[in-house]
């Protein structure tokens, strides 16, 4: 083997071995700027490769003890293939999330993900939307993903998603709902859930997401006679009544 050869082969060892152990403190302080502070990470540690923070935040989002491993392999595709794991998925109170995740190293906006479980709970969700009225809601969100790919828009959606032991607090009393279940999809670029009518409110909506924040949702439901009155009185807010004493939803 020629000199030059054994020289490009040592600058080759030299910079994996730079990539290799690159702190991840390094990496996740460049996230944080160019994010504007919007994506915040505390007490990092590891490598590029291989390490974990304490919590993660973004718009009152917070992930505790976030773990990722990154292959390096992938970096040769001009990819970054990372399996994320954070959370305490017994702690009803704590976000959950474990999946692969691959993002395009020349394009920003392009990423896809498969395998992924989410918990989110309620209370941490329903914080980041604007209902009608202040409600006081309990459990928590499932969501399960087998393939989510994005492209400055959403391209492909398979999944589904729970709202368990879903409930409302009135009047410091619990009013239990059951379990709602819906199904997740791409419509055009935004991002749509369908639920199944088979929960405590007999609810058959479609909710649609958009890249900006704004959402939609269309659907009906009724009130069952066994709702306390408080329920009832509610529902107006919710849906405008029909002659068959369904609400209908669309706002």
């Amino acid at each position: 083997m020629k000199k030059w050869h054994w020289a490009v082969l040592v600058i080759l060892a030299y910079l994996l071995f730079l990539i290799a152990y690159t702190p991840a403190t390094y990496v996740t302080a460049l996230i944080q700027e160019q994010s504007k502070n919007q994506i915040s990470f505390q007490n990092v540690s590891g490598t590029l490769f291989e390490g974990q923070a304490s919590s993660v935040s973004s718009q009152g989002i917070v992930v505790n003890n976030l773990n990722w491993q990154l292959s390096p392999w992938s970096l040769i595709l001009l990819q970054a293939k990372l399996e994320l794991n954070g959370g305490n998925i017994r702690n009803a109170q704590d976000i959950y999330l474990k999946g692969r995740m691959t993002a395009s190293l020349l394009n920003t906006q392009r990423f896809s993900v498969e395998k992924a479980q989410v918990f989110v709970p309620t209370k941490t969700l329903l914080s980041q939307l604007k209902l009608p009225v202040f409600v006081t809601a309990s459990g928590r969100f499932r969501v399960d993903i087998n393939t989510f790919s994005f492209d400055q828009g959403c391209q492909e959606l398979e999944g589904n998603g729970n709202w368990l032991n879903a409930g409302v607090n009135v009047n410091n009393k619990q009013v239990d709902f059951g379990t709602f279940d819906a199904s997740l999809s791409c419509q055009g670029e935004a991002f749509a859930l369908q639920i199944a009518p088979s929960n405590g409110l007999n609810l058959d909506a479609k909710a649609v997401a958009e890249l900006g924040g704004k959402f939609s949702v269309q659907g009906e439901f009724n009130i069952p006679d066994s709702m306390p009155n408080e329920i009832k009185q509610a529902a107006p807010y919710f849906g405008r009544e029909t002659s068959s004493g369904r609400y209908t939803i669309n706002f």
